[in-house]
């Protein structure tokens, strides 16, 4: 074998070496990357505490949806590794096919030569390398524009989620200070049936003492009329008992006179009435009720005094 076949050999050798190397280490700096972007999750505001609708659990519907938004994008994200890294082991297969086949020419070994030489002494200890940490020669330009777009993406995937979730909490408040509202008013109304309902009992109790007044008003209006009927029917028996006193006193006084006057004479006088069989028998107290003469004392007296002029002008 000459020199420059071994040159070319190694040469091809080292390329391959340089290129597995560097597709390796990328793949595994996007994997982390990727896994720490996806890993990112944003805590909604109120996770601690929210008098918004939550149940019993603490959970709103707006961070339920929040979650699962982050879960599916977490897995978008995992599909999508291993998409990428299905494709970068096809164009690896690629690659060592193609440098397999064909022969490099010679500047090219050279400049492989020289960039593997390089990489060599620029590259540390893998496992002194933190793994998140990957040189800025292994990454092509087509990558870091990738991760940029990714990057993006993902920005403004959690922007929306997040723009949603504002919508969402936007929603519920407002929904709860329509819900306030509506409480208030009722309560509202309830009050003012409330002190409807006070006002018509004050205005039907105010009624009833009103008439419970006017009765017992009309009651002691009646027991004073009773009263004075009362007194003026005893008054009345009063005055008839004095004046029967009276006419019964007039009554026994012109009797007596009679008797003064007829005893000397010795005359006797017919009855003055039909139930009687003497003149003497004649009395308001004793005659018959169908006598004219019966309770009846003013005529008594009169039917005396009637005699005793006889008597006088005989």
């Amino acid at each position: 074998m000459s020199v420059g076949e071994k040159v070319m050999s190694q040469g091809g050798a080292a390329q391959q070496k340089v290129m597995e190397g560097s597709s390796q280490e990328s793949s595994e700096g996007m994997r982390q990357i990727r896994l720490r972007l996806a890993a990112c999750r944003m805590i909604p505001h109120g996770e601690m505490t929210s008098d918004l609708p939550g149940g019993k659990w603490n959970m709103s519907p707006i961070r339920h949806k929040a979650e699962s938004l982050v879960q599916r994008a977490e897995e978008e994200v995992r599909e999508e590794e291993e998409d990428v890294q299905g494709e970068e082991e096809e164009e690896e297969g690629d690659d060592q096919f193609f440098t397999s086949q064909h022969e490099c020419p010679l500047v090219q070994q050279k400049v492989s030569g020289r960039v593997s030489r390089d990489t060599d002494k620029s590259q540390p200890d893998p496992g002194s390398m933190s793994n998140h940490r990957v040189p800025q020669v292994l990454w092509p330009l087509a990558d870091q524009e990738e991760l940029k777009r990714q990057r993006q993406s993902h920005f403004l995937m959690h922007r929306r989620q997040f723009m949603n979730i504002e919508r969402e909490q936007v929603k519920e408040n407002t929904q709860h200070r329509k819900h306030l509202k509506r409480t208030a008013r009722i309560k509202a109304e309830k009050e003012q049936i409330r002190l409807e309902e006070e006002r018509k009992l004050e205005r039907v109790r105010q009624l009833a003492e009103a008439r419970q007044k006017l009765e017992e008003r009309e009651l002691l209006i009646l027991e004073r009329l009773r009263l004075e009927e009362e007194e003026r029917a005893t008054e009345l028996q009063r005055k008839k008992k004095e004046k029967g006193k009276v006419a019964t006193r007039y009554i026994e006084a012109l009797r007596a006179q009679m008797k003064e006057r007829l005893c000397p004479e010795k005359l006797e006088l017919p009855p003055l009435c039909c139930c009687a069989t003497s003149f003497w028998d004649s009395h308001p107290d004793t005659c018959a009720n169908n006598c004219v003469f019966h309770n009846n004392p003013k005529a008594y007296a009169q039917a005396l005094h009637s005699t005793m002029l006889s008597l006088n002008l005989r």
